[in-house]
């Protein structure tokens, strides 16, 4: 058996979105052969707070240190140098929003491949400048939506477009609803205007996943557009309390509406619903950790006072861990092969989806504090 690719990575911020990534870092998978991972250095403002992250959720190191592959241990290293260090190959970005794009532009020019959480940076801009600034050094670039990984979708886009088990995909709904405003303090990051709060930022991607699966990735599509509308409305901060998009695919006659909410609670056990000519899916549990889905295939419609006959498959593909580590190996094997961008999540996928968030921005009138954006301001124009 060939020996496994090492992916040595360093971990930028300290909060709780990166100690979920190194824990699943850290999570045995002996079902996994060909890449094992090493955290070699904990990027943080405060080398005591690295400290205690090492502590709380690497300490025996990632899968590759554990195996005995990487002698060397996890350590808590200041940005500089974190980007200094020849050794680690690639960096996970899991600090605020608006830190983004400066981060990601100096691990480029540190020569290091990125996995950037979501958002992936503010706006359409910043993300054009990181993609063409990856490119032009040759560097892996990927935004971290690693819903797009989970075994349960894999199967989902499986059976709506090879298989068709609910026919030609009509509408998509999908919501993400959390009661986080009047609950959470205004200067919490989740609902604050001063760190780009809200949920269209910060959960917006995780709501579009089915509408990317059932209509973006229909090979009857052949990747056009969706025809985009928006409606927003605020907190007394200034972010967005509540987005929905409505995303029409002309080519298709299909549509699919994305709601996403800091002001209501969460559907119980449907949180997205996919509607095609035979039958429907309901995704359960979250848009997040995708690994239940019920399949209703429409066997004979109602006639003749007879009622409709369906039947019920339900799928669950559960995994261990959170799951972060499903794009981690995915990361690691694009790296290994010499890509710079993934082929489930390309360049052009984030950057649709910030191109639809900035439209969403203007139009419910989210302008960010002046200077947030590094590059350009969306809405700027209309305040």
């Amino acid at each position: 058996m060939a020996a496994p690719y090492i992916a040595n990575w360093g971990i930028l911020g300290a909060g709780g979105i990166s100690s979920t990534f190194a824990r699943d870092l850290a999570l045995p998978r002996p079902e996994v052969t060909d890449v094992l991972h090493a955290v070699l250095g904990v990027g943080s403002r405060d080398t005591a707070r690295g400290d205690k992250f090492i502590a709380d959720n690497l300490p025996l190191g990632g899968t590759a240190q554990q195996a005995g592959y990487v002698k060397e241990p996890p350590k808590a290293v200041s940005y500089a140098e974190l980007f200094a260090n020849p050794d680690i190959h690639i960096v996970y970005i899991g600090t605020l929003h608006q830190q983004h794009h400066d981060d990601v532009t100096a691990a480029l020019n540190a020569g290091k491949h990125v996995l950037v959480e979501k958002p992936a940076v503010l706006n359409a801009a910043e993300w054009a400048d990181l993609s063409a600034l990856a490119k032009r050094k040759g560097l892996f670039l990927m935004e971290a939506l690693w819903t797009r990984f989970q075994p349960a979708v894999k199967e989902l886009h499986r059976l709506l477009h090879e298989e068709k088990v609910i026919g030609e995909i009509r509408d998509v709904r999908s919501s993400f609803f959390v009661e986080n405003y009047n609950v959470l303090p205004d200067d919490h990051r989740v609902v604050s205007y001063e760190a780009a709060g809200g949920p269209l930022l910060d959960v917006g991607a995780y709501c579009m996943v089915p509408a990317r699966v059932a209509l973006q990735d229909n090979p009857l599509n052949r990747g056009a557009r969706p025809v985009v509308t928006t409606a927003m409305s605020k907190t007394r901060m200034g972010s967005d309390l509540a987005t929905t998009l409505v995303l029409d695919y002309p080519s298709l006659d299909a549509r699919a509406t994305c709601s996403m909410s800091w002001n209501a609670r969460a559907p119980r056990d449907a949180w997205a619903t996919i509607v095609g000519t035979k039958g429907e899916v309901v995704i359960h549990d979250g848009l997040y950790r995708i690994a239940r889905f019920t399949v209703h295939r429409l066997v004979q419609p109602a006639a003749d006072g007879k009622p409709a006959v369906w039947e019920e498959d339900k799928v669950v593909m559960d995994f261990a861990g959170t799951g972060l580590h499903l794009e981690a190996d995915a990361v690691a094997r694009d790296v290994r092969d010499g890509k710079i961008e993934n082929d489930r999540v390309p360049h052009s996928e984030t950057l649709l989806t910030m191109e639809i968030f900035d439209q969403a921005r203007r139009e419910g009138g989210y302008v960010l504090p002046e200077g947030m954006e590094r590059i350009g301001r969306v809405g700027a124009e209309g305040k």
